[in-house]
């Protein structure tokens, strides 16, 4: 396992690294979401892919009572046979009793190119009542985009001062075509339902895609995304609870797989898959000034220049969350290993600043 390293900095530092299960001679472990019930029970969802030479994979949950000291055997959440199987959101905690799992159920074929090659793309949604122990059987599709709709935002949901949530998504207008990134609104006396997209970034000559939102300490909300051509990752803000957002502008760092997260002092980091081909592997930046201004502090998962940076093997996906006032838990998943294994690692961060 390539350990990650920050540079020394007054705001967090790694206490632990840790892979979260041994992997299977060509097992892969990808796209990991967690949640934290309010007994501190950690959840945590992922795609298994138990043979890397096929294309079949499901989503397993595992849970932890102990802060990630151990996890129970993942079990079978979601299966479509033949499909490959994905969190397309992952764990959405709207409250204890009511966790919603958002999954993408997917045909790829790799001739069709582009960082997206899917031929066939299902997103829609599991719904627990009983905190996570058991799940609506039926796929609830999810159909707000003209081709593709992706629920991804690591931080999803957000309260909004009305009682409802926001939900950080993206979507296409065709096939890997047109990517743009927004937010929906879920009304609790609506059945959580999605209301139709607002956009923040598009461009019909880019692509806005992996998107998360964190509310900062003035009360706005701010979000970061990322742009497929020029990998420059892009910041917006909004002053009316994600009703309308500010031009977008860049953030000075190359990231996907956005993960957002306010330190106790309000300053927030950025957790994010490096695409500096010269700095493989997921990163934190952090900001001080609620989003116009990045620092770079180093990486929670470090790669050689040679890992296999390409559609289906890309390291990332990083979350975390708070289990105290100072510890932070969080997951993310690797580049595969020599044998074609990719694994779900663990970190634990501390905050090191103060609440204001």
């Amino acid at each position: 396992m390539n350990n990650g390293k920050l540079i020394h900095n007054p705001y967090i530092e790694i206490i632990s690294q840790k892979l979260l299960f041994e992997n299977k001679q060509n097992e892969q472990h990808k796209a990991p979401s967690i949640i934290r019930l309010s007994n501190g029970i950690l959840i945590v969802t992922f795609a298994l892919h138990q043979d890397s030479k096929t294309l079949e994979s499901y989503v397993v949950l595992t849970k932890s009572n102990n802060n990630g000291v151990t996890w129970t055997k993942p079990e079978i959440i979601y299966r479509n046979s033949g499909f490959t199987c994905i969190n397309m959101g992952g764990l959405v905690r709207f409250s204890d009793h009511m966790i919603r799992l958002i999954v993408g159920s997917m045909k790829i074929d790799y001739s069709l190119g582009g960082d997206e090659p899917f031929s066939d793309c299902i997103t829609g949604y599991l719904d627990s009542k009983d905190g996570a122990n058991t799940w609506s059987h039926k796929l609830e599709e999810i159909n707000l985009f003209p081709m593709w709709t992706e629920v991804y935002g690591q931080s999803n949901p957000h309260i909004l001062k009305d009682g409802r949530f926001l939900l950080a998504m993206m979507g296409t207008i065709g096939r890997d075509k047109e990517w743009h990134s927004g937010v929906s609104f879920c009304d609790p006396n609506d059945n959580y339902s999605f209301s139709k997209p607002i956009i923040i970034a598009k461009d019909k000559y880019k692509n806005y895609s992996d998107i998360d939102v964190v509310r900062i300490k003035d009360g706005r909300l701010l979000a970061v995304i990322r742009e497929h051509n020029l990998k420059k990752s892009v910041f917006s803000h909004s002053e009316n609870e994600g009703i309308t957002w500010s031009p977008i502008n860049f953030t000075g760092f190359l990231g996907s797989n956005i993960k957002l997260l306010k330190l106790n002092s309000g300053d927030i980091i950025c957790a994010y898959r490096d695409e500096n081909p010269d700095n493989l592997g997921v990163s934190i930046s952090i900001s001080r000034d609620c989003g116009y201004k990045w620092e770079y502090l180093g990486q929670i998962y470090s790669a050689s220049k040679d890992s296999l940076h390409i559609p289906g093997l890309k390291c990332g996906y990083p979350d975390m969350l708070y289990i105290n006032n100072v510890d932070i838990i969080g997951v993310l998943h690797t580049y595969p290993n020599k044998e074609g294994a990719m694994n779900i690692k663990q970190f634990k961060l501390k905050d090191l600043t103060v609440s204001n």
